[in-house]
């Protein structure tokens, strides 16, 4: 207001400024004002050497600092489990990259595993949220949006379901180069989006993940943030992958109770079947039959059309119905899928699949 005033009665204009954040209280975690004698007064050195630094950034992100932002130690037990899951995830696919130099192991788009396409179309997305959001002073939004993608997006889905395609295919193999490539490049972007909000965990990443021959290897802050791109929309592919894994949440459901009733021990043990009676349902899981498998992570999946039998799950969100039996031959020793093509080497069982990926 002082700066303001000044030049409104110095030049006669306007203000000397071309935009103004404000900001309310910072308050305890009761929303009280912080005051020396109740007690209540946080010192933020005292934060930064308890969580690290970038807790006390975190926290600043993933506040609305419109209004009143509270801040005690339980908000910051909180936020650093958020931040684990944050770290945990991009550790994770670092060490999927172990093996991955993307100038010579990429898998053309058009090449790629519709899921990883998925992935990169959803991630494509976060990336012009993020760079709207930044450009609005919105962290707590590119915050939020982030943590949604690690939590849900990659953990809860990519990561778990391509999980057996990156420890079980040909280490050189397309097929687990193409997860591997769609994970470069999530990666590579995510730790961009990041580097505000978390500068020294970004950093570390940067300086522990592979990179292109053009990057700036010495710091993520000397490169360019990710932009959108519109060759990654795949808006048909997005949308039939959203369709099963809004399916999917009700068969993972069945399995759990399953788990629960002693029925089965890992999902691996059971095989599915899924009934409906709504035809853009059948047809949703019939396109991605050969899938379902590997998305709902067991040794065997079909939908049938139709009435589901009595002991069949039914309690579910999306309407259809799940029977849950276990699984059919014989367990594989590499990848512990069941299959009834499953044979003896000698030394243990292997299946069909598995047996030619090693001769191969």
């Amino acid at each position: 207001q002082s700066s303001l005033l000044t030049a409104v009665g110095a030049k006669g204009e306007g203000a000397p400024y071309r935009a103004v954040l404000t900001h309310g209280w910072t308050v305890d975690g009761e929303g009280r004002d912080m005051h020396k004698s109740l007690g209540n007064v946080i010192n933020p050195d005292d934060m930064v050497k308890k969580y690290g630094a970038d807790l006390v950034r975190l926290w600043v992100a993933s506040s609305d600092y419109r209004v009143d932002v509270r801040v005690s130690d339980n908000i910051f037990r909180q936020l650093s489990e958020t931040y684990r899951k944050i770290r945990n995830t991009a550790r994770i696919i670092m060490a999927d990259l172990a093996d991955f130099n993307p100038d010579t192991d990429c898998v053309p788009l058009d090449r790629l595993h519709e899921i990883d396409k998925w992935v990169l179309s959803r991630f494509n997305d976060l990336t012009r949220e993020a760079r709207e959001a930044y450009d609005r002073y919105e962290f707590h939004v590119v915050y939020h949006n982030l943590v949604n993608f690690c939590t849900v997006d990659l953990s809860k889905l990519y990561i778990d379901i391509t999980k057996d395609r990156l420890y079980v295919e040909k280490k050189d193999g397309e097929a687990r180069r193409s997860a591997q490539t769609a994970m470069f490049m999530v990666l590579d972007g995510m730790v961009r989006l990041l580097a505000p909000l978390i500068a020294f965990t970004a950093e570390e990443i940067w300086q522990a993940m592979p990179h292109r021959a053009g990057d700036r290897r010495e710091s993520v802050f000397l490169n360019d943030m990710p932009a959108f791109d519109e060759a990654l929309t795949f808006a048909d592919v997005t949308a039939k992958w959203d369709h099963l894994f809004s399916l999917r949440d009700d068969v993972m459901k069945a399995l759990e109770l399953a788990r629960n009733d002693k029925k089965i021990g890992k999902s691996l043990d059971a095989k599915v079947t899924v009934y409906t009676t709504d035809d853009d349902k059948y047809h949703a899981l019939e396109d991605l039959e050969e899938e379902l498998s590997t998305v709902f992570i067991v040794s065997g999946a079909k939908v049938v059309k139709g009435e589901a039998p009595a002991d069949a799950f039914r309690e579910t969100v999306s309407g259809i119905a799940v029977l849950v039996e276990n699984a059919d031959g014989i367990r594989c020793d590499r990848c512990w899928t069941f299959t009834t093509d499953t044979v003896s080497d000698g030394e243990g069982h292997i299946c069909a699949r598995c047996k030619r990926i090693i001769e191969g």
